[in-house]
């Protein structure tokens, strides 16, 4: 039901007093239309600030999934890194034990064999040198000595040596000398 200037002079007010009334519950109207537009505002802005909400529970519903793949990437890396380390470390150990074998006197030839068959596990690198050195050589002599080369020298063998004829003893001095000298001539 509306306030309105009909009712109010039918309930006997006077015109002026009507105009006051009016005023007032203009003033009161537009004040509850401000506080109702207000609220009305804040209600969407409310409503899309659940949208956004819910978006963003939908966009972070993938986030496990992408946090799981981020572990998974971030261990795979971690492995390769491992295997590289290893790689590198194992590539050094034989490098050394190569120079090792080769210092052993291990024929240069039959290195790379040794080295197939070789059992590295047990042989530590520290700080750019193998460990027990001497006894690791030591070792592979003993052990590998069939392919250790041994250098001896010989002199040719000659088939018909000279004959000696079992002559004159060599002078002691100059006076032997020049006397086998003179004396041979005649």
């Amino acid at each position: 039901m509306a306030l309105t200037r009909k009712m109010l002079e039918a309930m006997g007010i006077e015109n002026e007093k009507i105009d006051q009334i009016i005023e007032m519950h203009v003033e009161s109207i537009d004040g509850l239309k401000a506080e109702r537009d207000r609220y009305k505002a804040g209600a969407d802005e409310a409503e899309g600030l659940r949208k956004q909400l819910d978006e963003a529970k939908k966009a972070g519903e993938g986030a496990g999934e992408y946090e799981e793949k981020y572990k998974a990437k971030c261990k795979e890396l971690d492995d390769y890194k491992a295997k590289v380390d290893g790689e590198a470390a194992e590539r050094e150990k034989r490098g050394l034990y190569r120079e090792l074998l080769a210092g052993a006197g291990v024929d240069p030839k039959r290195i790379d064999t040794v080295l197939k068959v070789s059992d590295l596990s047990g042989v530590t690198v520290k700080d750019g040198a193998i460990e027990g050195a001497d006894d690791l050589t030591e070792s592979i002599k003993s052990d590998w000595s069939d392919f250790i080369a041994v250098k001896t020298t010989q002199g040719a063998t000659v088939p018909n040596p000279p004959k000696s004829t079992g002559g004159a003893a060599a002078p002691k001095n100059l006076r032997e000398a020049l006397h086998q000298r003179y004396e041979n001539k005649e």
